[in-house]
């Protein structure tokens, strides 16, 4: 969860009748979300886990089922960059690269493990992931992160193919702008809304948003 395309997503699913589940490293800056989230009349809680941790991943969502229930929809999107450092191909080390993995990869199989049985038990339910476009062709600048988004989207098309005869709907989008608040197609309320498009409609799996 984070200030632009994450509160943007709360907004956009919690104002059509959803309850949000936050999850962040934080804990300071998901109670101002759901401070913000609750005087728009939106009802979302904080659960402050680092992704990148499979065991605090699976406490926040064990959490979250018992104080709100079973998800119905998933949203995974980390962001990692380092610390605001790249990692070109000659600057990419098996400890930059295991890194994303482990946020990006990883966090992603160990969130769908925690919704998919009720979502199977309901035949219903819906898992979104965000990526960048280096998953879908090279970006030598994000070289380590690039290599774990192209996973991520492997990982969730496979699930895509594998969930629909099941009633689980899967997609993946690959933003490859510069987010930003200034109402055009950078602005994370538009992103936004193509994630709720692709939860109503469930007609793409695979989108590039660039």
């Amino acid at each position: 969860m984070g200030p632009l395309v994450g509160l943007s997503l709360a907004r956009e699913f919690g104002r059509r009748g959803h309850r949000v589940a936050m999850i962040a490293r934080r804990k300071n800056a998901l109670e101002d979300f759901a401070k913000t989230l609750a005087a728009e009349g939106i009802e979302a809680r904080a659960y402050p886990a680092d992704a990148s941790d499979q065991a605090q991943l699976r406490a926040a969502f064990a959490a979250i089922r018992a104080e709100m229930g079973p998800i119905d929809v998933l949203e995974y999107s980390p962001t990692e960059w380092g610390n605001g450092k790249l990692y070109p191909p000659l600057e990419t080390t098996t400890g930059t690269a295991l890194g994303h993995f482990k946020l990006l990869v990883l966090g992603a199989i160990t969130a769908v493990e925690a919704v998919l049985p009720d979502m199977l038990a309901r035949g219903q339910g819906t898992l979104l992931f965000a990526t960048g476009t280096s998953a879908h062709r090279p970006h030598p600048f994000v070289t380590s992160m690039g290599i774990s988004n192209a996973g991520v989207r492997n990982y969730a098309l496979c699930l895509a193919q594998e969930l629909a005869p099941r009633g689980v709907f899967v997609a993946t989008v690959a933003i490859g702008v510069q987010v930003e608040r200034n109402g055009t197609k950078c602005d994370p309320d538009r992103i936004a809304e193509v994630f709720w498009r692709l939860h109503e409609k469930q007609d793409e799996n695979d989108v590039i948003y660039a």
